[in-house]
């Protein structure tokens, strides 16, 4: 996901305070009360600088049970966080190396049990016993490897996928505002 800013972004993200704001605002939705004390600043003010960054779409605004709450939009969360996908990227990346890689002893196991059957016809024409145990116990390995592979890359794919859901953030309980006002 790309963040564009345009001008009214640069004007918002062009005060301390405001930076200030939406770093208080990056584990949890907060009202205006709550962002006034966390970042030390008057309720006006915070009012105030709430607008601009509202303005250039960094924050939004949740009305809830006749509380009003500011929470971050995704753009900021990309401008705070920018690294966050680069876990899942790499994640999904293993995992498809992981199937390339089941596909491959499976494959292998194949390829083995080709060479059994080609043994059982050919037993009596000078094969080392040695040979004819490693080929006919590499299919069972090949596929218990491969199967192994391929249980890891659902699993890593899962996780993965998993965190690709953006989180909802949580919004604290209206008797604890209302108690902390």
């Amino acid at each position: 996901m790309r963040v564009e800013l345009d001008k009214k972004s640069l004007f918002a993200l062009a005060s301390d305070t405001r930076l200030d704001i939406l770093r208080a605002l990056e584990p949890t939705r907060r009202s205006v009360s709550q962002l006034a004390e966390v970042v030390g600043v008057d309720k006006a003010a915070v009012y105030r600088h709430l607008k601009k960054l509202e303005e250039g779409g960094f924050v939004k605004r949740y009305e809830d049970h006749g509380f009003v709450y500011y929470g971050l939009s995704w753009k900021a969360r990309d401008i705070l966080s920018p690294n966050e996908n680069t876990k899942i990227v790499i994640m999904l990346s293993s995992s498809w190396l992981l199937v390339l890689g089941a596909i491959a002893f499976i494959a292998l196991s194949f390829s083995a049990f080709a060479g059994e059957r080609a043994s059982e016809a050919n037993q009596g024409n000078g094969q080392s016993a040695m040979d004819l145990f490693f080929t006919q116990g590499s299919g069972d390995l090949s596929v218990l490897v491969g199967i192994v592979l391929g249980a890891a890359a659902v699993v890593i794919a899962f996780f993965a996928l998993r965190s690709l859901k953006r989180p909802k953030q949580s919004v604290p309980a209206p008797e604890r505002v209302a108690e902390e006002a």
